[in-house]
């Protein structure tokens, strides 16, 4: 498989669960199955980015706040969810902030709360 293909197999799928949460809502059993999927893919990425640095738990921080950012994007691009993107960008927001290494993170996060339409 090629990376442009699984890049775009992403794509494919973050917009399947844009749709279904506007179609069907979250408590949808396919909604609930997309979005379960799309987390596991962020999980994922993240999991890849922290194997080629196994040892450092900053690596683990800075991958876990990206999968978090990831979701909320996620849910600030459907129609019924910007509550729940907001709330997720908070979350993440204040783990970015406990760390020194994350701090780049954190003002991303920042920039996206200022943009995000509630």
């Amino acid at each position: 498989m090629s990376e442009s293909f699984g890049f775009e197999s992403f794509l494919n799928l973050e917009q399947s669960v844009i749709e279904a949460l506007n179609g069907g809502g979250i408590e949808d059993l396919r909604s609930k199955e997309l979005l379960g999927r799309y987390a596991d893919q962020c999980q994922a990425e993240a999991n890849l980015e922290v194997a080629s640095n196994p040892e450092s738990s900053e690596a683990s921080n800075r991958a876990n706040i990206k999968a978090g950012i990831k979701l909320a994007i996620l849910y600030s691009k459907t129609e019924k969810y910007k509550a729940q993107a907001r709330e997720a960008l908070e979350e993440t927001l204040w783990a970015a902030q406990q760390n020194e290494s994350t701090l780049d993170l954190a003002r991303e996060i920042e920039e996206l709360l200022l943009n995000l339409e509630t």
